[in-house]
């Protein structure tokens, strides 16, 4: 990181020198474009795409951005569900799309996958700032919506980096957060951002740099939910007559305090009591009998630098090659609280057999004060390529993906009120293994005119992936499952006339489950087993795992409708499943939903989204969301109860029937101010229907004022931020686990400051 720190620091001396020159760019607009490598070839297009899609310019990124994470800004968008582990969206921040999780969204940054090859989740954490250098957002929902990467269940999510200024300009800005504490009778400062972005402009005609450095600090909202966030980002364009090229360089090291595990549902309306923090946490009726706070030693640290090379070259007229070429590289740790160890019986017989208390510490003593340290670290490296070639009536895409992912994980004993010992190995791993997964894939996308109202798309994709176990220490637990799909996609795109278009897809997707879904190999210490048919022998069948992939009929049925004052947009959606992920009502040692097939799940909604021009310099933007998501057929076994559970005609859980979004915007030359208002509706966190373990429908309130102060000076603009959040100051629950649930911030502030040289 220091090496990126000391180019942007150059880069800006470089560009305080450039300034004053003036530099002919010859109406570059038409000539320096993004490449299509990261715009045309998954991304929808009005009225000839048929998609249902929203897009998020720039100019909203750069009105609406102060530090919030990228799952709380996008929120507003339709049947978009987020939630923070810490309150106040700045840490581990999740994005629900339709109601399904974002590990069954695919993300991609620059057309690059991000969903973790293991366990499909998506670390925002990991890219702190992220939409400080980013310059369009684009989410698709529905099934198939990429031609690659992992498959879309609910959808997809492409972001597209680096703002560009063909002008030499530097910014800094700072931003303060503070927020209100009931329960302390205090309003805080608690969050702190600075950054600064540097652009060269085009040098010798042909080159562009862009830089940006960031560093954010919370306290959290809830107690000891502390982050610290920093980030750098180097992207450089070079421009050739037939060839673009780009090189991306961007991450950030993090540290963070835990806060994962929810807290009891009528701690809610507590002030005090809402912002608890438990590692673990037992209740009995409607009171709290056992309850262990997170350690102030229970941390997290992280880094994962990422590395992309992005080139397009054309060929002939109608012919373009793309060729992207990236590295992922992310290592790091979490210390967490081990006391429970020496309550589970499973555990401590792990630890006697393995780690050794009968030796060090005599058959009756237990680690107490334990803090285990778990450390990931992970490998991922591909090659995506693609050819677009020109028809008269329309353009034919074929391309492919190859990415490879090696992992390792490991546990040991961080500390422990025994240690130290003369007699222990302070870095013996009592857990240890290998994680594998390569991914595959071709895929050919044919977008056709079939007259000057009608657009036909044909998408189809093959898709191989395969997971695999290595070198798994004590139990030697070693295996290869292998998955093969066909996705394809079909649809059609009807223009009425200027204002009116109609559309229809029907898309067939199916997608493996995580590996935890087989083998959660480093919960194997205190339980956990492969899950595959065993043989008659009680060994495993390692060709017949349990978990099965998911498949889906997805059917969008839609149209748009533009008139002189605003747009309207509607759009019907059919989601079909068998043998969806849903949640089990249990969660894992991290918080985290444990999931389980049903066998046959559907989803129905209604969206609407438009806008509407009131007066000149007053709009009205808003979308609503209306769905039934039901279990249609399922039941399991509850091994607590010794019964059978039929699940049928159940609500799913984690899917809100209604969701709404509604902003009035004032604008008036310089000066932009607007109320936004957000209706979630009650959603059950579990599938048995326990109306204890439900997320109550809230509604939320902000306010955003902004105002740019232009050619002050020798500076261009200086730009002012005041948001409001949750102005009603209302208590209420975003999201929750079995019955566990997040509480979010009480009101909050955030005054920022931008200055553009």
């Amino acid at each position: 990181m220091k090496k990126i720190f000391y180019i942007i620091i150059n880069l800006s001396i470089m560009t305080f020198g450039s300034y004053s020159q003036d530099i002919a760019l010859l109406d570059r607009d038409t000539v320096f474009q993004m490449p299509p490598v990261l715009v045309t070839a998954t991304r929808a297009v009005e009225r000839v795409t048929p998609v249902t899609f929203s897009d998020v310019p720039y100019e909203k990124i750069k009105s609406y951005y102060t530090y919030q994470d990228f799952p709380s800004f996008i929120s507003d968008l339709p049947s978009m569900l987020h939630y923070s582990f810490n309150g106040n969206d700045i840490g581990y921040s999740f994005i629900n799309l339709r109601g399904f999780d974002q590990r069954r969204l695919s993300i991609m940054i620059n057309g690059i996958p991000q969903n973790d090859p293991e366990d499909h989740q998506v670390y925002w954490i990991d890219m702190p700032n992220l939409l400080g250098f980013t310059n369009n957002i684009q989410v698709q929902r529905g099934a198939g919506s990429m031609f690659y990467g992992p498959p879309a269940i609910g959808g997809s999510i492409n972001i597209i980096t680096t703002p560009i200024n063909y002008k030499p300009e530097v910014s800094l800005s700072s931003t303060f957060g503070l927020q209100e504490f009931g329960g302390k009778e205090k309003i805080l400062l608690n969050t702190k951002k600075l950054s600064v972005d540097v652009s060269s402009g085009i040098i010798d005609n042909s080159f562009l740099i862009y830089g940006n450095l960031s560093k954010i600090t919370s306290d959290g909202y809830r107690n000891h939910s502390w982050v610290n966030l920093q980030n750098y980002f180097l992207g450089i364009i070079k421009y050739d007559e037939e060839m673009i090229t780009r090189i991306n360089i961007y991450g950030g090291p993090i540290e963070d305090a835990h806060a994962y595990v929810g807290i009891p549902k009528y701690y809610n309306n507590d002030k005090k009591l809402r912002l608890e923090n438990y590692s673990y946490w037992e209740i009995s009726g409607d009171t709290v009998s056992y309850s262990t706070p997170q350690k102030s030693n229970a941390i997290e640290n992280f880094s994962q630098p990422h590395y992309e090379l992005i080139n397009e070259i054309k060929l002939k007229k109608n012919l373009i090659l793309s060729n992207t070429l990236f590295y992922i590289q992310g290592d790091g740790f979490f210390d967490y609280d081990g006391d429970w160890v020496q309550y589970d019986p499973f555990a401590t017989e792990w630890f006697r057999k393995y780690v050794g208390y009968d030796t060090l510490f005599g058959t009756d003593q237990k680690f107490v004060s334990l803090l285990l340290k778990g450390f990931v670290g992970n490998k991922q490296y591909g090659w995506l390529p693609r050819i677009d070639i020109e028809q008269i009536n329309g353009k034919l895409t074929i391309g492919g993906e190859v990415r490879i992912h090696r992992s390792i994980h490991w546990g040991k004993i961080q500390n422990a009120s025994e240690l130290p010992n003369p007699f222990y190995d302070l870095d013996f791993r009592f857990y240890e293994y290998n994680g594998e997964k390569d991914m595959l894939s071709i895929y050919a996308n044919q977008n056709h005119q079939l007259n000057k109202g009608t657009n036909l798309m044909l998408n189809l994709q093959l898709a191989y992936n395969r997971y695999g176990i290595r070198n798994e220490k004590f139990l030697n637990n070693q295996f290869d499952v292998k998955y093969f799909f066909i996705n394809p996609r079909i649809g059609l795109n009807y223009n009425f006339n200027d204002n009116l278009n109609g559309y229809i897809t029907l898309a067939y997707t199916s997608r493996e489950p995580r590996l935890r879904n087989l083998y959660a190999a480093e919960d194997a210490w205190f339980g956990a087993v492969p899950e595959f048919e065993k043989k008659s022998d009680g060994s495993y069948d390692f060709k017949k795992p349990l978990a099965k992939p998911e498949h889906l009929l997805n059917i969008e049925i839609g149209g748009s409708y533009k008139f002189s004052n605003g747009r309207i947009s509607t759009n019907l959606y059919f989601m079909d499943f068998k043998n969806e992920l849903v949640k089990s009502g249990q969660i894992d040692v991290f918080g985290g939903s444990i999931l389980i097939n049903a066998n046959k799940t559907r989803h129905l909604g209604i969206e609407i989204d438009g806008n509407y021009k009131i007066i000149k310099n007053l709009e009205l933007i808003g979308n609503l969301t209306i769905s039934k998501n039901r279990i249609i057929s399922h039941k399991f076994f509850d091994d607590k109860d010794s019964v059978y559970r039929i699940l049928d005609n159940n609500p799913i859980a984690g899917f809100p029937d209604i969701l709404a979004n509604l902003r009035i915007m004032y604008s008036l030359g310089n000066l932009s101010a607007s109320l936004y208002g957000k209706y979630v509706g009650e959603f059950y966190t579990d599938n048995l229907k326990n109306p204890k373990n439900k997320v109550d429908a809230f509604d939320v309130y902000d306010f955003d004022f902004t105002y740019d102060f232009k050619n002050l000076y020798r500076i261009n603009s200086v730009s002012l931020i005041v948001k409001v959040r949750n102005i009603l100051n209302k208590l209420y629950l975003s999201y929750g686990e079995g019955n566990a649930f997040f509480p979010a911030a009480e009101r909050n502030y955030q005054i920022g400051i931008k200055i553009n040289y």
